[in-house]
């Protein structure tokens, strides 16, 4: 899966999930190929993946001068695992 498509699938399923029914993205279809594609994916290879989304997500200079940060991520990791049924 493209890293831009990806991003966006992870960031609009997760506000959706989490109440931002206007601006998020309510999908099966796509929860289905993410969920497909991470699942696919080696170890090592799912923790890089995730964890450049979570950089350029929430801990990029641009990113933490919005008031992003570690909670941020606490929660993305949590929607993963509950949301998303992945395990990391």
């Amino acid at each position: 899966m493209e890293k831009a498509r990806l991003s966006e699938a992870l960031t609009g399923l997760m506000a959706y999930d989490l109440g931002a029914t206007d601006s998020g993205i309510h999908d099966e279809e796509l929860r289905a190929d993410v969920k497909a594609y991470l699942g696919r994916l080696e170890e090592n290879d799912l923790s890089r993946v995730l964890g450049e989304f979570v950089r350029e997500q929430y801990l990029s200079d641009a990113a933490l001068e919005e008031g992003y940060g570690l909670e941020e991520v606490r929660e993305f990791i949590d929607w993963l695992r509950s949301g998303m049924d992945i395990t990391i």
